[in-house]
């Protein structure tokens, strides 16, 4: 097993890319402390864990508190004994306001607070304790955001730029201490179950209507944004991150790795998806709009 006697952290560790993290590295033999802020997200990582026989851990951790993640750090310590691995991966979105937005200010200190400084606080608690054991591998996820981004996605992109530089500016820092830094930049990854999102906004008796009316659909449309015509998987950036936590990568900092099925390889005019899918597209939104309407009568 690649991380065998590894001691990990995964930050928003309990769904998304997190998830499929964690699970692969107790996958690949690491003790895995498992942070997030939902006690049941956390739960339900950390039984899927136990279940493959992977040793894991969790603990309730909001990243925009510095006091929560030194309480992580000390808290895997005290657990395994050592920290070998950090994984900055807990993050938030800001999609579809613009910069002129009223709320522009409140969001921005609510996003910066989480994607960076909670970064860049994980980072300062975990060095002491890798400097203990003579190195460790920090690694952080960004986006393909980084680089190109949407309409009215400025500062979530912002964010992320700032992870990929900041990654670079300290693996020179961090280099002299055998502490590795790099970044994963993922593209399109289907992290969350529509099903599970109308269950939680609408009701659990919508679920099957659209599983029958729209359930492919998803996966059928992240086919198409991308040149490799398949669906990203949190566990694809997990088993690249397994690199970066593994011996194999002792001769790698300061880089970034694009995990983008091809997607930031591809100018955007030639980007198609088949008019039959658009229009499958239109009707779910008009699906979706109607629920909402009843939703809030």
């Amino acid at each position: 097993m690649r991380l065998e006697g590894k001691v990990a952290i995964v930050t928003g560790g309990g769904r998304g890319i997190g998830r499929g993290i964690a699970k692969v590295f107790a996958k690949e033999g690491a003790k895995v402390v498992i942070a997030s802020r939902t006690v049941e997200q956390l739960d339900r990582t950390l039984k899927e864990i136990e279940s493959m026989g992977g040793i894991a851990s969790s603990i309730v951790t909001d990243v925009s508190q510095s006091s929560d993640i030194k309480k992580m750090i000390d808290f895997t310590v005290e657990e395994y004994g050592k920290l070998d691995v950090l994984v900055n991966n807990a993050g938030i979105g800001w999609f579809g306001y613009a910069i002129e937005d009223e709320k522009m200010e409140e969001g921005y200190d609510r996003l910066m607070a989480t994607n960076l400084k909670g970064l860049f606080m994980g980072i300062h608690y975990a060095v002491p304790e890798m400097k203990k054991i003579g190195g460790g591998s920090i690694i952080n996820i960004a986006s393909v955001h980084a680089w190109n981004s949407w309409d009215r996605g400025s500062v979530y992109a912002a964010s992320k730029g700032g992870i990929v530089a900041g990654t670079r500016a300290l693996a020179v820092e961090l280099a002299p201490y055998m502490i590795r830094i790099n970044s994963i930049s993922p593209g399109s990854i289907f992290v969350r179950e529509p099903e599970e999102m109308i269950a939680k906004r609408f009701g659990k008796e919508y679920v099957e209507e659209y599983k029958q009316k729209f359930g492919d659909l998803p996966y059928e449309r992240q086919k198409h944004a991308q040149p490799l015509p398949i669906a990203g998987t949190p566990e694809d950036i997990g088993y690249c991150a397994v690199y970066l936590a593994s011996d194999e990568s002792r001769f790698v900092t300061g880089i970034n790795i694009t995990v983008d099925g091809g997607a930031t390889a591809k100018l955007a005019v030639s980007t198609e998806v088949p008019p039959e899918l658009r229009q499958r597209e239109q009707e779910m939104h008009q699906w979706f709009e109607q629920l909402r309407k009843k939703h809030e009568s």
